[in-house]
């Protein structure tokens, strides 16, 4: 008798501890909820991350993503964010030793980027308009928007000005140009150079050739005349929804 109540016994303990590691096994092997944040395929030329540091400045949300593979610096128009959500973006143009004035703060590098998503909250549905740039900042749509400002400077050389140099764009693209006109728009410190337009009475608001939109370190202001010098450059694209079909890069600046 005390064989069978032994053999029961031990039956019993085994079938338990079999029940346990099994309760135990099911339970580690289930499933966590599906993210959808984490689950959607990541398009093409962009990038994921979940969000380590994050803050808002200007218009702007700055977020450190850590993508698993990197840390990085992300920074797009503002978006309600915090620590722990999935942020998607655009690749972007990196920024090195960009110094934000406004946070007070200088990061090694920076990628300033068109689009910035959290995919941890609800998406705003198909078709709903973008928010809009910074107020202040340059016009994503480059000159053809500005309009035409009542102005008349004479040519620093005859014959060359703002209507001339996108009539002969293919050819003086790469190479430097001076060009003398009016600042009817200014804005500094955006991704590390002020924009100005000029414009100097050529040209037509129409056909976009009347504004030219010059970068430079040096500072100027509004309705001043000025002798602007700088390397002309086409279609260029700065990420962040900066695109320009011509632009004067690198300009100095003498004053009138």
């Amino acid at each position: 008798m005390k064989s069978i109540f032994s053999t029961l016994a031990i039956v019993t303990m085994t079938a338990s501890l079999l029940w346990g590691q099994v309760g135990c096994t099911e339970s580690g092997q289930e499933p966590v909820a599906d993210d959808p944040a984490l689950a959607t395929p990541i398009p093409e030329g962009a990038i994921r991350g979940a969000v380590l540091e994050t803050m808002n400045a200007g218009g702007y949300t700055y977020v450190l993503m850590e993508t698993g593979e990197e840390q990085r610096w992300v920074a797009g128009r503002e978006i309600p964010v915090q620590v722990g959500d999935v942020v998607q973006s655009t690749q972007g143009m990196p920024m090195a030793n960009f110094e934000s004035k406004s946070l007070n703060r200088t990061f090694d590098v920076v990628y300033f980027v068109d689009r910035l998503e959290n995919m941890s909250v609800a998406m705003m549905p198909e078709g709903h308009p973008d928010t809009p740039m910074p107020e202040g900042h340059p016009s994503i749509d480059g000159a053809a928007d500005v309009m035409s400002a009542d102005v008349s400077v004479a040519e620093l050389k005859p014959g060359q000005d703002i209507a001339w140099l996108y009539a002969n764009k293919d050819t003086l693209a790469g190479q430097q140009v001076s060009l003398r006109g009016q600042v009817v728009k200014y804005n500094d410190g955006i991704l590390g150079w002020n924009f100005i337009h000029i414009q100097d009475g050529s040209g037509d608001a129409a056909d976009g050739n009347h504004d030219l939109t010059v970068t430079s370190k040096a500072a100027t202001a509004m309705g001043e005349t000025v002798v602007l010098t700088g390397t002309i450059n086409l279609n260029k694209d700065f990420g962040a929804g900066y695109s320009f079909p011509v632009l004067m890069e690198g300009a100095s600046i003498t004053k009138e």
